[in-house]
């Protein structure tokens, strides 16, 4: 199954309907062409009251490939940074989320994240340790339909450096937090980072 986030609504492509009953939040497209898609997805953008459209195709990974040409895709990474008991968190545009960028022409998903933690949050002795994730969300840039994906992995600091906000990405705060101070976060972030947050076994 692949899983994509529109802000706060999100689309799935999956085999299985059984397990999705459509519901005033919950709408199902059965996948016949990429023209029939787009015109569900744009139908489903604009409802305010649908929170997940499920596109169910005998072969998702196909369709999901169809769905990917509808967007100019553009690849980043990023970490979640544990430090003992804490995380990492940035503060940008008034959410709080985990640093993460776009990825420089042949780079690795691997040598981006560390670079753009490094960057982002002003620390280095940063240790990966493995792939968390991959997540797709959309957005719209100078009017282009945009899909990033984005490779998530868990990295280890030795905790000897306070982070330093990028200021030039609009980044307002680099902090660690810990656990007892995951609520504010979970209540002003993107449902991307709380599933990579879950994946990280630090949200349950």
């Amino acid at each position: 199954m692949y899983k994509v986030f529109y802000k706060d609504i999100i689309v799935f492509f999956t085999q299985n309907e059984q397990s999705f009953p459509e519901n005033s939040e919950n709408k199902i497209h059965y996948f016949r062409n990429k023209k029939h898609l787009k015109i569900a997805l744009e139908s489903f953008i604009n409802n305010s009251e649908i929170k997940n459209l499920y596109v169910i195709a005998n072969n998702p990974k196909r369709v999901f490939g169809k769905f990917i040409k509808l967007y100019k895709l553009i690849e980043a990474a990023g970490g979640l940074v544990l430090c003992s008991n804490k995380a990492l968190f940035i503060f940008r545009r008034g959410k709080w989320d985990l640093p993460k960028g776009k990825l420089e022409k042949g780079e690795s998903p691997e040598t981006g994240a560390i670079r753009e933690v490094e960057e982002e949050c002003g620390l280095s002795n940063l240790t990966l340790k493995k792939l968390l994730d991959i997540t797709y969300h959309t957005y719209t840039l100078d009017g282009k339909d945009i899909l990033k994906r984005t490779y998530w992995f868990e990295m280890a600091h030795d905790g000897l450096q306070e982070p330093t906000p990028q200021t030039e990405e609009e980044i307002t705060e680099a902090k660690w937090i810990e656990p007892n101070d995951y609520k504010k976060i979970i209540k002003n972030t993107f449902p991307s980072i709380i599933q990579v947050l879950k994946k990280g076994n630090i949200l349950k």
